[in-house]
């Protein structure tokens, strides 16, 4: 089965200026890392870079095994629907519709554990049990709505400990794997039979902030602390 990854990376960033290009961690930017990252794992025939930055070319070149995709400015915004998105990025990945693709974001500078992964959607897609892949983090945590209401316990007697509550996940944006055609047909990077791969919340940190992005920062330098905390 051929493998692939794809790379969705914009020109322009809201909340933190120029993030995906900016300097991460020893004169190398969140991209480059990313697309290191995927060269590493030694588990993909090739890696795209769907994107409409000329900074992403450049970065580009100094890799034999990526290749850019060029996309157009309307699917480079926060107004347009990201199903949108989605689709157009899938369509325009110049492979077989039985082709798996690993949509990798940028933003998730801490996971890199994609051969385990895709050995995981390889076993599972071949027996038939899933159809795709999703990066999950466990969400043990006493849950309230915005009118006060408990969503996964209950108060007074009934109260549980932690632990005894139901298991409930958090997607990260870390990684969704599935078949070309699934993504074309569901518009949506995630499959309708995905496996849940649960991942450490060092793991799991995305950058949408300024404070994440620090915060990512520091964590990357230490990652031999924690990366290996339970």
């Amino acid at each position: 089965m051929r493998k692939v990854a794809v790379i969705p990376v914009k020109n322009t960033s809201d909340r933190v200026e120029n993030k995906n290009f900016k300097e991460f961690s020893n004169g190398i930017s969140l991209l480059e890392l990313k697309i290191m990252q995927l060269i590493e794992s030694e588990c993909f025939d090739l890696i795209y870079i769907s994107t409409n930055s000329a900074s992403a070319h450049q970065i580009a070149k100094k890799y034999d095994e990526v290749q850019i995709i060029e996309r157009e400015d309307k699917y480079c915004n926060n107004v347009i629907n990201w199903s949108e998105v989605i689709t157009q990025v899938a369509n325009s990945i110049p492979e077989d519709e039985g082709t798996a693709i690993a949509w990798c974001h940028a933003t998730s500078p801490l996971f890199s554990n994609f051969k385990e992964c895709v050995k995981l959607f390889e076993e599972n897609l071949k027996n038939g049990s899933y159809n795709g892949l999703v990066t999950v983090t466990s969400l043990n945590e006493f849950i309230v709505n915005e009118a006060a209401r408990p969503v996964n316990y209950n108060w007074g007697v009934w109260h549980q400990y932690s632990q005894d509550l139901e298991k409930l996940y958090s997607i990260t944006g870390s990684l969704f794997i599935a078949e070309k055609s699934e993504m074309i047909k569901n518009r949506y990077v995630i499959s309708t039979s995905p496996l849940l791969f649960e991942v450490s919340p060092y793991e799991a940190i995305d950058i949408d902030t300024k404070y994440d992005f620090e915060l990512a920062k520091l964590l990357f330098m230490n990652k031999n602390l924690f990366s290996n905390l339970d």
